[in-house]
């Protein structure tokens, strides 16, 4: 950001979170947000008790203030996600869920139902890790959320922080109850994010192992019909907002410090292929 701001460098990768706000009313000309084929979650090990029950599942990703995270936390254009796919996936338009529709009062209200009917309450708090890799932004999260939770539901959650390639093994050895998640697109097609899914898929250390979602993208891979994958790929989305092996937080945007002299950068280009083959300099 300094060797930009001092011209030594004509655009960045990214922008400091919290110097967001202030560049954009000291520098607008050169703060560059684009969607991004990305989303954060947080992933539940089904494989443990008391994430083994959906209903405690459930309770956790309700009582998330996604509009919190998105707008207080972040607040660099990113949207709540209430769903695995990122709406700006090409041909892909997700249907928003039954709770993404509800307001946060309700899904608060829902979420202490769920949670008592699983045997827990203020009375007799949910105790639980929350694994994130070091970011100060995901520490921000994490504390954000772990306050939302303590307040909403009276749950009492410990913030486990390491280092990435710790993190990636133990995410990968199914050591964890609830840990940070997210995942980019490598192609512009839902099936990039909704494999990711699949049992037999263990990036990320994921642990839905569902029969029922396996086969429905099973015979959407294998279909010909772009309506029909299309249908399927919308029940899959449909299938994670019931049974909820993850906690979709928000959508990704790219945010970055961009010259306006800088000639042939792609816009609307959620992949970020940036080729200096197409880039120049007006001046």
């Amino acid at each position: 950001m300094n060797r930009f701001l001092s011209g030594e460098i004509d655009f960045t990768s990214k922008l400091p979170t919290e110097h967001f706000k202030r560049l954009k009313k000291e520098h607008p000309e050169s703060v560059s947000v684009e969607g991004s084929l990305c989303t954060y979650y947080y992933s539940f090990n089904t494989k443990k008790e008391p994430f083994n029950d959906v209903s405690v599942r459930t309770a956790l990703s309700y009582a998330i203030d996604r509009n919190i995270v998105a707008n207080a936390i972040l607040g660099q254009g990113q949207k709540p996600a209430y769903f695995l796919t990122p709406e700006i996936t090409a041909d892909f338009n997700p249907e928003m869920p039954a709770y993404g529709q509800m307001t946060q009062e309700e899904r608060n209200k829902e979420a202490a139902r769920l949670l008592a009917e699983a045997g827990y309450g203020k009375d007799n708090p949910l105790k639980f890790n929350l694994l994130y890799n070091t970011s100060e932004n995901h520490k921000k999260i994490a504390v954000a959320l772990g306050s939302m939770w303590k307040k909403t539901l009276g749950l009492d959650v410990t913030l486990e922080n390491q280092e990435w390639k710790t993190y990636l093994s133990t995410k990968d050895q199914g050591d964890f109850e609830v840990a940070r998640a997210g995942w980019c697109g490598d192609y512009n097609e839902a099936s990039s994010f909704l494999t990711l899914m699949k049992s037999n898929n263990t990036t990320g250390g994921i642990h839905y192992d569902s029969k029922a979602y396996d086969e429905i993208i099973d015979k959407a891979l294998n279909s010909t019909s772009e309506e029909e994958r299309n249908a399927l790929y919308l029940e899959a989305e449909a299938l994670m907002a019931k049974d909820m092996p993850i906690a979709p937080i928000y959508q990704y945007v790219k945010s970055r410090l961009l010259s306006p002299k800088v000639g042939g950068f792609p816009a609307n280009n959620p992949e970020e292929k940036i080729y200096s083959k197409d880039l120049y300099i007006t001046e």
